[in-house]
């Protein structure tokens, strides 16, 4: 949904699968870039600290090296203007 611009929405699935699973990191991804694609900052700042809290080790560069989808480009936009490290 963030590649489509659909941030709003993206939202909306991103604390729906918190609810079924807090320890799950990928919400708080999804969470973080489209919050900061908003505009809402500390909300973006929040989702970020909470990944960290789930994944200490995250970047950007680290999660494309895994195979995190280095296309994504609205996706790590989002990342880098929520705070994640690169």
């Amino acid at each position: 949904m963030i590649e489509l611009g659909r941030f709003d929405e993206a939202i909306v699935a991103g604390k729906k699968a918190l609810r079924l699973n807090p320890a799950y990191q990928i919400p708080y991804r999804c969470l973080a870039s489209a919050f900061a694609h908003l505009g809402r900052d500390a909300e973006a700042r929040e989702a970020v600290a909470r990944l960290l809290e789930v994944d200490p080790a995250f970047t950007i560069s680290a999660w494309i090296a895994r195979g995190g989808q280095s296309n994504a480009k609205l996706l790590i936009e989002g990342f880098r203007k929520a705070g994640l490290p690169e």
